[in-house]
C-alpha cells in the first residue's frame, strides 16, 4: 500500500490501485522517454522489486524481460551471468539459483525503454531480509549490478 504523502516525479500523487500505479509509473516513463528521445544515446528502465513469499521460500537475485524485447533478454542475460560471477566469488559454494527469463509484466510490456524487472528477494525469508537490510550486502547487490549494467553497455 501506498502513503498518502507517496508522490511521482513532476508531484503527481501515487494512486492506490495496483493496476492504476502501474500505470502512472508506465506513463511516466514514457513521457521521460519521449522527452529526452532525441538527445539521448540509450534509455533503460529498471524495476527492482522485493517481493513477499512464504518464510521459507529464499529466492537468489533474478530478472524478468518482455518477450517480445531482444534488448531486454540480452540486459538480464549479461546482469545474470554477473551476479553468478560475483556470488561465487564472493560465496564459494554457496551456488547460485537467479534465473533469467521473459515475463509480459505491465511494466515491462507497455514502457518504450528497454526494460528489465529485477527481484531482489523475499522480504518474509530471513536470509534474503539480511540481503537486503545489512548495508554491506546491499552495497554489494548494487555494485554487482553496476557491473553488469556496465558490461552490458558495450
Amino acid at each position: 500500500n501506498t502513503s498518502s504523502d507517496e508522490v511521482y516525479l513532476g508531484g503527481t500523487q501515487i494512486a492506490k490501485g495496483h493496476r492504476e500505479r502501474l500505470q502512472q509509473r508506465t506513463d511516466v516513463i514514457n513521457e521521460l522517454y519521449e522527452r529526452h528521445a532525441k538527445t539521448a544515446v540509450k534509455q533503460t528502465t529498471i524495476t527492482i522489486h522485493v517481493d513477499s513469499r512464504t518464510t521459507n521460500k529464499r529466492i537468489d537475485v533474478f530478472f524478468y524481460h518482455s518477450s517480445a524485447s531482444a534488448e531486454g533478454k540480452k540486459l538480464c542475460d549479461v546482469l545474470l551471468s554477473t551476479l553468478k560471477t560475483k556470488y561465487h566469488q564472493a560465496q564459494p559454494g554457496r551456488g547460485y539459483e537467479g534465473t533469467a527469463e521473459a515475463r509480459d509484466l505491465f511494466v515491462l510490456k507497455n514502457t518504450k525503454t528497454t526494460s528489465v524487472y529485477i527481484e531482489l528477494g523475499n522480504i518474509q525469508n530471513t536470509n534474503d531480509q539480511v540481503r537486503l537490510v545489512e548495508p554491506s550486502n546491499r552495497q554489494a547487490i548494487a555494485k554487482w549490478l553496476t557491473d553488469g549494467l556496465i558490461k552490458a553497455s558495450k
